[in-house]
């Protein structure tokens, strides 16, 4: 396994540091404060998330193969102690990837003691200090069936997957995977040993043989056809910024959250899908803060203008269109040139206090 001292991925947004937000869970009937950077957490009993951490200013938080194990090991405590069903993993040098499921409405508890037990582990072994992990964790709700079965594919591919870790032939990207140890991948194949922490009865339950070798080798496949061809974001499918699922299934989602709201608050993600705004409309609305045409933002392909790329990542945010729907609103572009021009919007507001104030105008 190689360790890229240069791993780059894109940095999360992860907000102003210090900014306090409630946090809401129910089923389990806990509420509480927590320092949060942004929307408020949807926890419920039964909860199926994709998770994603990363390091603080893209960073690492795994220098060898030592930390990892202790990071795993930390990982089977928590899942015990927490009551949490894990059903794929990996874990990369500046950030880790989970798809789990919460028995209780636990979510920020969890991750709030597998983060900071790891980072005290970490910080005093490498003699640092401060913050090992950048803001806030990513967390969307996932729909089962083929969205969770497609969003495995992704997170087991992240091994083999970018600029960096994506080099070489199709062949010897999938030798690099399969040879991949900090991931459940290679149990989930057939090619390694089992992890009894990792539950693959429902991602294998999607092919004929379910966890038997047939099963494995099905799955296998699938996995590695996307080393040949492109596949679909699997985050293109993401609604509110919180859903990754079918319209109905976000419904679902949104009535629960509606009829277990707290002291008449509603949780951030949905109170926002019930102001969606028509695409065209927040384009003007950047156009005239500009004082531009709208016209000229949708169609003049000018690299790195701020104008364009801040209108991209408004209609992303406030609008319900795919990235795909958004590059062709925007002239056609690449649904993967959109997703970077949001990162960067996003990664400049964190720098720069002037864009930040831009933004926030604009997302009203």
């Amino acid at each position: 396994m190689e360790w890229h001292r240069d791993h780059r991925l894109a940095k999360t947004l992860s907000g102003k540091n210090g900014v306090v937000s409630k946090y809401l869970t129910f089923a389990g009937l806990e509420s509480g404060w927590a320092q949060m950077a942004r929307a408020l957490r949807l926890q419920f009993e039964g909860a199926r998330y994709h998770l994603c951490a990363r390091g603080n200013r893209r960073e690492r938080i795994f220098a060898d193969e030592r930390d990892c194990a202790r990071f795993v090991q930390l990982l089977r405590q928590s899942l015990d102690r927490f009551e949490v069903e894990l059903h794929a993993f990996v874990l990369l040098p500046n950030h880790f990837h989970f798809i789990a499921r919460t028995c209780r409405a636990n979510l920020s508890r969890w991750m709030h003691w597998l983060t900071v037990a790891y980072s005290v582990y970490f910080n005093r072994r490498h003699r640092q200090s401060g913050h090992l992990f950048q803001g806030r964790y990513k967390a969307f709700l996932v729909e089962e069936g083929n969205y969770l079965l497609g969003l495995s594919r992704y997170v087991h591919l992240n091994p083999v997957r970018g600029r960096l870790l994506g080099r070489g032939s199709p062949k010897e990207r999938r030798a690099r995977l399969r040879a991949y140890h900090w991931s459940s991948y290679r149990a989930y194949a057939g090619l390694g040993k089992e992890h009894d922490f990792v539950s693959q009865e429902l991602v294998l339950g999607e092919f004929a043989g379910g966890i038997s070798h047939g099963g494995k080798l099905r799955y296998r496949r699938f996995v590695e056809e996307g080393l040949l061809r492109e596949i679909e974001n699997p985050f293109e499918a993401v609604q509110w910024q919180s859903v990754l699922g079918s319209e109905s299934f976000a419904q679902r989602v949104k009535d629960k959250l509606h009829s277990h709201s707290h002291h008449g608050r509603e949780v951030t993600a949905v109170r926002r899908a019930g102001r969606q705004s028509d695409p065209q409309k927040l384009v003007a609305r950047v156009a005239a803060h500009y004082g531009v045409a709208a016209s000229e933002l949708l169609r003049q392909r000018v690299h790195g203008w701020e104008a364009r790329n801040v209108a991209m990542w408004l209609v992303r945010r406030r609008g319900d269109l795919t990235l795909r729907e958004i590059g062709s609103l925007f002239g056609g572009i690449d649904y993967a040139a959109v997703s970077q021009r949001i990162r960067r919007v996003e990664a400049r507001m964190d720098r720069q206090k002037h864009l930040s104030k831009t933004c926030q105008i604009l997302n009203v």
